[in-house]
């Protein structure tokens, strides 16, 4: 009986490591859509792009639509000395196979010290309740646009979305948020 049970989880480790593989492994390097050849590598060797920037990766495309930033909403507030930075991101899947998207393992936003911040619920958050978030499946050719947020020290500077392509290589882009 353990026999069996060690064996089953096995298989469950080993489809689930294969489905990670899958879903972010992609080969390619981050390059901005719509450019020609010259610009594209002067924007890899900067590797950081811009608000509005369409960004691909792999299968998927990603664009930083807006930023706001707000330190109270109806529902709740930022930690003293906080503030929230609010994106508004959309994220178009080109591939033939849908792409899972996690925004609290593969988004972060980094400040000019290199210290990471996490994903947070803010008040841009709760006021849109009916909205279905970024998180989960997106099928082939289909893409979400919804907002995404992060609570950062309100002295913090140099803001950047850190957006990581999968759990399994070591693949992102950075966006500079203007903050």
């Amino acid at each position: 009986m353990i026999k069996k049970i060690l064996i089953g989880l096995g298989i469950l480790f080993v489809v689930i490591i294969i489905i990670g593989m899958a879903s972010g492994g992609s080969k390619s390097e981050p390059k901005k859509v719509g450019e020609n050849s010259n610009n594209s590598k002067m924007q890899e060797q900067q590797a950081v792009y811009k608000v509005g920037d369409k960004i691909e990766l792999g299968n998927v495309i990603i664009t930083v639509n807006s930023v706001e930033t707000s330190t109270s909403g109806q529902y709740t507030q930022p930690s003293e000395g906080n503030l929230w930075i609010d994106l508004n991101m959309t994220i178009e899947n080109t591939g033939s196979k849908q792409e899972f998207i996690t925004t609290l393992g593969q988004m972060f936003v980094l400040d000019d010290k290199n210290n990471q911040f996490q994903v947070a619920v803010t008040g841009k958050r709760l006021a849109n309740p009916g909205s279905q978030g970024l998180d989960g499946a997106i099928v082939a050719g289909a893409k979400k646009t919804d907002w995404v947020g992060f609570e950062v020290p309100k002295t913090a500077t140099g803001l950047k979305l850190q957006y990581n392509a999968s759990f399994f290589n070591n693949k992102n882009i950075l966006v500079d948020l203007g903050k």
